[in-house]
């Protein structure tokens, strides 16, 4: 597993664990900016730039562009880093969000026992 791979595995895990604390960067951060933000491709003041300037457009009454665009837009997001954002936000939405507390808190106990072992066996 490379470093890039291993600070992946990393950042998933704060996002489920904010997740299972119903913790938020933000309370009025979307998903996607947290996302984005927990996986350090961008930081808290450029979300909130983004989430005013997406505001500006909402009050103009104009189109208003998805969150991800005006950070790739901006450049403060290149195509890959928009698609591993867009892949963590589906297996966020596709993993363990209705289950129970015991159920997601064990969910994640395995992924970190298992990044551990990841880690020694490198």
């Amino acid at each position: 597993m490379t470093t890039e791979e291993i600070e992946l595995q990393r950042n998933r895990m704060r996002i489920y664990a904010m997740r299972l604390f119903g913790l938020s960067l933000s309370p009025v951060a979307s998903q996607f900016g947290e996302i984005a933000q927990v996986l350090g491709h961008i930081s808290r003041d450029q979300l909130g730039v983004a989430l005013k300037l997406q505001e500006t457009f909402r009050g103009n009454g104009r189109s208003v562009p998805r969150l991800g665009e005006i950070l790739l837009e901006q450049g403060l997001l290149d195509r890959a880093q928009l698609t591993t954002v867009l892949d963590e936000q589906s297996r966020i939405s596709d993993s363990t969000v209705d289950d129970s507390d015991e159920t997601r808190f064990a969910n994640l106990r395995r992924r970190a026992d298992r990044l551990q072992r990841e880690k020694v066996n490198k």
